[in-house]
């Protein structure tokens, strides 16, 4: 997958280490094709039917995403155009070495260049739109319309995209009876999730993509995100909803007095609150060190202007913390996060004399949730 580049001066990027309110992050972005690429916002649904009629998927998407309480605050649409090409979900690695050792070999390959696009960016199909909007102002993509070779090349656009290479946004997608054994297709990605609806005509996943974005992110377990508006709970008996999350997918069901999923983590074994926290974070990070280089006229490349990137990286994450995505240390009750920001004397001259700060680093322990619980009780008889 390409990288997409960004137009900014600062650039963030977080790896998963195992074992282990920004524009945009709520909102849903449909994806529909037809006959000139664009992307559009649309606050009402009024709106929307100017230029979708009531009968279109991505009109009928849109009423049932403004139907939520809260609802957002906006949907935004993407056009494409052409037929979509599936790549591999990911790129075969370049400039490839072995060191032989004492236990086998060291193998080395090229990174990843950041913010420079390789020769496999998109030209055609869902993955190119995706990619010339890949930064606007939406985190849920949806389709319009399922189409397995259009629902893999955004699948894996999302999961390789961004100026890093290492992935941004969530898909969710919705399957019946018909299409069902297709999510396995996805099982590898870790950020697009697969429902299973039998009423095809009750749009379940964009329901939940608009229900459960609308909290503080880092405060919502999806898993009981509740009583989502003109979604019916699945009758099916428990062993076709097992076998249906052997699949990979999750279903809307009764439980206790509420309407919910029978889980949040899809085939890949990541949480939709995790993601979402993760770009949360990502986004944070970013935009307010963009926001200190912008205020601060000039930043000296000194114990000073370093000083206030560290209090800005810190700032991020400390927000983060209080937002409930990062976790406490059980043992000391502190935040599981640490930032560095190299001294003038870890940089070095070509550094300064570059303007370009290297080797600034974060990491964090993502916060965890309660969504299982097993009793065991014992009854005592009289002697």
């Amino acid at each position: 997958m390409p990288v997409i580049p960004k137009i900014t001066d600062v650039f963030v990027t977080i790896d998963i280490t195992h074992p282990q309110t920004t524009i945009g992050l709520k909102n849903s972005n449909i994806f529909v094709k037809g006959d000139k690429e664009s992307y559009k916002e649309y606050t009402y649904l009024g709106a929307v039917e100017a230029d979708y009629p009531a009968d279109t998927n991505v009109y009928k998407i849109a009423e049932q995403q403004f139907a939520q309480s809260p609802a957002p605050e906006l949907v935004a649409v993407t056009t494409f155009t052409g037929d979509s090409t599936v790549k591999a979900q990911a790129p075969a690695p370049s400039g490839v070495t072995a060191d032989a050792t004492s236990d086998g070999a060291t193998i080395k390959a090229t990174p990843v260049t950041i913010n420079e696009p390789g020769d496999d960016v998109p030209t055609t199909g869902i993955a190119k739109a995706g990619f010339d909007y890949f930064y606007n102002n939406w985190e849920f993509a949806i389709l319009a319309d399922y189409n397995k070779v259009d629902a893999l090349a955004l699948s894996n656009l999302i999961e390789h995209g961004g100026y890093d290479a290492k992935g941004y946004h969530i898909l969710f997608l919705q399957f019946g009876e018909d299409n069902k054994n297709d999510a396995t297709e996805f099982a590898a990605n870790s950020r697009t999730w697969c429902f299973y609806h039998t009423d095809t005509d009750e749009l379940y996943a964009a329901a939940l993509a608009a229900a459960g974005a609308q909290g503080t992110i880092g405060q919502v377990s999806w898993k009981f995100v509740s009583d989502l508006a003109n979604v019916t709970p699945e009758t099916l008996p428990a062993s076709d909803i097992l076998a249906l999350e052997k699949l990979g997918l999750i279903c809307y069901v009764h439980k206790g007095n509420n309407d919910n999923q029978t889980d949040d983590k899809n085939a890949a074994g990541y949480y939709i609150d995790e993601v979402h926290g993760r770009d949360q974070i990502k986004a944070t990070v970013e935009g307010n060190l963009q926001n200190t280089l912008n205020s601060a006229g000039k930043t000296p490349f000194d114990s000073v202007g370093l000083g206030m990137i560290a209090a800005s990286l810190d700032s991020s994450m400390s927000l983060s913390y209080n937002a409930g995505i990062i976790a406490t240390d059980p043992d000391t009750g502190k935040p599981m996060y640490s930032t560095h920001v190299p001294s003038v004397k870890e940089v070095g001259r070509f550094a300064i004399a570059s303007r370009v700060l290297k080797d600034t680093t974060f990491g964090y322990t993502p916060s965890s949730a309660i969504n299982t619980v097993y009793v065991h009780g014992n009854e005592q008889q009289w002697a």
